[in-house]
């Protein structure tokens, strides 16, 4: 080897190592911002789902979902952007929920429903986060809430938002002992329900806790306990949202 070519392989080595870190940097941050702008809710596990209409199955608790202010689920399911839609009817919509189906209900007294426990909450950055799901339902249809409540990290979380601003929203996680979102003065029914609450540092704490959420859920929207009767049967529609809404 003459000694130009042994000078000059250790650069060649320098270089190769310099584009190779260089490109496997370029797919990390192409990966990071990949995961920030879209949701991995792949089901966990493949759901049958059937289309013969029931009525509305109670839930609430150790689960998260949104409210919008109208009877046309396709119409909610489109402005989700919902991913590979399927009909589903109440029963087999909420199985699918559980595993990670996003469920759009039949319309519940005027009201349509989007179940789903493990859409991003409040705490996190995943996208599309709560806020922004309402701020573009609102938009649209006029009306819309989320409520949400996690028993093990004591999540409990109420928001409005009407004509595509939020209005008010409240955020508690007791695991951290934090509010994490307390927007907008106390509405009406928040008063009217004495839910006023203090810090941990209180000599008394007053604390939310997962009832709170199902009874705001109530005055703002449709009991998701189901008890008020008059329901009838429908289908709805569960899939997937994969990527962040376009702006």
């Amino acid at each position: 080897m003459s000694p130009l070519v042994a000078a000059t392989v250790p650069f060649l080595m320098f270089i190769l190592l310099i584009g190779w870190l260089w490109r496997n940097q370029r797919r990390s941050v192409a990966a990071r911002k990949a995961a920030a702008r879209s949701v991995p809710l792949y089901p966990l596990y493949p759901v049958q789902f059937e289309a013969a209409p029931d009525l509305p199955v109670p839930f609430g608790y150790k689960t998260q979902w949104l409210a919008v202010r109208t009877t046309d689920t396709e119409a909610v399911a489109k402005c989700l952007r919902l991913e590979r839609p399927q009909p589903a009817n109440w029963k087999t919509g909420m199985n699918g929920a559980a595993a990670g189906y996003y469920f759009v209900t039949p319309p519940v007294h005027g009201w349509t429903l989007v179940v789903n426990p493990y859409m991003p909450d409040l705490s996190g950055k995943e996208e599309p986060g709560p806020l922004q799901l309402l701020e573009r339902l609102s938009a649209a249809f006029g009306e819309a809430g989320y409520f949400a409540s996690h028993r093990v990290v004591g999540y409990h979380a109420w928001v409005r938002a009407r004509k595509g601003e939020i209005v008010r929203g409240y955020a508690y996680v007791g695991e951290q002992g934090e509010t994490i979102l307390d927007h907008g003065g106390l509405s009406s029914a928040e008063r009217e329900a004495n839910l006023t609450f203090t810090g941990l540092e209180a000599e008394e704490p007053v604390l939310p806790d997962e009832d709170d959420v199902l009874l705001m859920a109530k005055l703002w929207s449709v009991d998701p306990a189901m008890a008020q009767g008059g329901y009838e049967a429908g289908t709805g529609l569960a899939g997937v949202l994969e990527s962040a809404p376009e702006e």
